[in-house]
C-alpha cells in the first residue's frame, strides 16, 4: 500500500475542486470548517485524520509519484484526475479505513494492544518487573484495569488473548502482509518486536508502506472488535477498543459554541462571550450544520438563494467556492459554506 494510491482515492474524490493542499489537511484531519466540510461533501471520511503527523516533504514525495505517472495534473492551483489517473484510481483495492471515527485514537489502541502482550508475557514467565514498551500513564492504567477486572488467570488470558488475535485477524479479512506487520511489532518476554528497518529488509517494502499496512489493519481489528455481535466472541479485544471510536463528530470547542447558539445566541454573541473571533464561531457553525441533518440553515440565507445555490452545484457540479462566491457574489464564503453542507455527496 502507497500514500500516492491514498492521495489518488482522495484526489479522486474532489476531482477539479479542490488544491493539493486539500488533500494534505484531510489526511492531518485539519479542523478548519473547510475540511470538515469537505470531508462530508465528498465522502472521503474514512481518509480523514489517518495521519496526523504527516509530515510535508513525505506528502510532496508521494504527489511528485503521481505526478511523474501522469496520473494527476495541476491547473490554477487545483488537482484534477487525468483519463490515466482514472483508470489507475479505478484498479486499486478498497480501502478499509475508518478516520473519521477513530482520528487520532489508533495509535492508543496500538498501544494499548502492545503492552497488554508484552505484560502477559511477562507474567507467564513470573516475570512481573520489566520495562513496559509505552511510558503513556493512560495506557498503563487501562491496561491495570482491564487485568485487575479479568476473570480468568493471567496465563490463560494470555491463551485467550493469542486465540483471539489470531480469529480477528481471519475473520476481518485482512491480507497476509498486514497479519505479518501486526504480530511482528509485538514484543514478548524472550522476543523484542521487529524494528522498521528489519521489516523493511524482511518483507521488501518502504517503511511507509509498512506502516500504512499495520494502520489498515490496526482499523479493521477495531472495527470488528467494537461491535457488539463481537463483544462475546472477542471480549479482550472488544475492551481494548474502548473509547476508541469518537462519540461525537464536533470538537470539543464546537460543542461550546452549540450548547449557545441552541441557546438563541447569535454569531457575533457567541464570539463575545467566547472570546473568540466571529470567524472561529462560523467555522464552528459550519461543522455543526455538516453533522446536522435538522440544522435551521434558514436563519442564515434566503430560501431563494438555498436552491439557487444548490441547483448551480446540481446542474454544474461546481463545488469550489471562488466559483460560487462569483456566481452569487451577494453571498458570504460563510453562507456559501453552509449551503454547500446541504447539499452533501454520497453518505459513508
Amino acid at each position: 500500500m502507497k500514500l500516492s494510491s491514498i492521495i489518488l482515492k482522495i484526489v479522486e474524490k474532489m476531482d477539479g475542486q479542490r488544491s493539493l493542499n486539500a488533500s494534505l489537511h484531510v489526511l492531518r484531519g485539519k479542523r478548519s470548517g473547510q475540511t470538515i466540510q469537505d470531508v462530508d461533501y465528498f465522502s472521503i471520511k474514512p481518509f480523514f485524520s489517518l495521519l496526523p503527523k504527516l509530515q510535508e516533504s513525505t506528502f510532496l514525495e508521494a504527489v511528485n509519484e503521481l505526478n511523474s505517472h501522469e496520473l494527476i495534473i495541476e491547473k490554477q492551483g487545483i488537482i484534477y484526475l487525468t483519463q490515466k489517473g482514472r483508470l489507475a484510481s479505478a484498479q486499486l483495492p478498497e480501502f478499509r479505513f475508518d478516520g473519521w471515527n477513530y482520528r487520532g485514537q489508533i495509535e492508543t489502541f496500538n498501544l494499548r494492544l502492545l503492552l497488554l502482550v508484552q505484560t502477559l508475557s511477562q507474567v507467564r514467565l513470573s516475570k512481573n518487573s520489566f520495562l513496559p514498551i509505552t511510558n503513556d500513564r493512560n495506557v498503563q492504567q487501562f491496561i491495570k484495569e482491564l487485568l485487575r477486572n479479568l476473570p480468568a488467570t493471567r496465563q490463560k488470558t494470555a491463551a485467550l488473548l493469542a486465540a483471539e488475535l489470531q480469529s480477528c485477524i481471519k475473520q476481518s479479512e485482512m491480507s497476509e502482509l498486514q497479519a505479518t506487520v501486526i504480530s511482528h511489532r509485538l514484543t514478548g518476554a524472550e522476543a523484542s518486536g521487529w524494528t522498521w528497518e528489519q521489516l523493511e529488509e524482511a518483507l521488501e517494502e518502504s517503511r511507509n508502506s509498512l506502516q500504512l499496512e499495520l494502520l489498515e489493519g490496526l482499523h479493521r481489528i477495531i472495527a470488528l472488535s467494537e461491535t457488539t455481535d463481537y463483544a462475546r466472541k472477542l471480549p479482550i479485544l472488544h475492551k481494548l477498543a474502548e473509547g476508541i471510536r469518537i462519540e461525537t463528530p464536533l470538537t470539543e470547542s464546537t460543542v461550546i459554541t452549540k450548547k449557545l447558539f441552541d441557546q438563541g445566541l447569535s454569531i457575533d454573541e457567541i464570539a463575545v462571550v467566547r472570546k473568540l473571533r466571529s470567524s472561529t464561531i462560523e467555522d464552528h457553525i459550519t461543522e455543526i450544520a455538516t453533522n446536522d441533518k435538522d440544522f435551521p440553515i434558514l436563519q442564515f440565507v434566503e430560501l431563494i438563494d438555498l436552491e439557487a445555490v444548490q441547483d448551480e452545484v446540481n446542474r454544474n457540479e461546481v463545488k469550489r467556492l471562488r466559483l460560487l462566491k462569483e456566481k452569487f457574489p451577494h453571498l458570504s464564503y460563510f453562507q456559501l459554506r453552509l449551503i454547500l453542507s446541504t447539499a452533501k455527496g454520497e453518505r459513508v
